[in-house]
């Protein structure tokens, strides 16, 4: 398994929008789960599969009236 700043170095080819500083600040669980989810936004629609992990809460937003 890639150790963090490695972790921290693919997720950032592929979104470099994120910042190392950023990215550091999680754990390498969630850094892995978000490499795999990005990876699979690589694969055509009709292929790709991402299941969320259900030990989160999904996030969860409403406007004020």
């Amino acid at each position: 398994m890639p150790d963090k700043n490695h972790l921290i170095a693919s997720i950032i080819e592929i979104n470099p929008s994120a910042t190392m500083e950023w990215l550091s600040a999680f754990s390498e669980s969630d850094l892995r789960e978000y490499l795999d989810h990005l990876m699979v936004t690589m694969e055509p629609a009709a292929l790709a599969r991402w299941v969320r992990n259900n030990t989160r809460a999904p996030m969860v937003t409403r406007e004020a009236a």
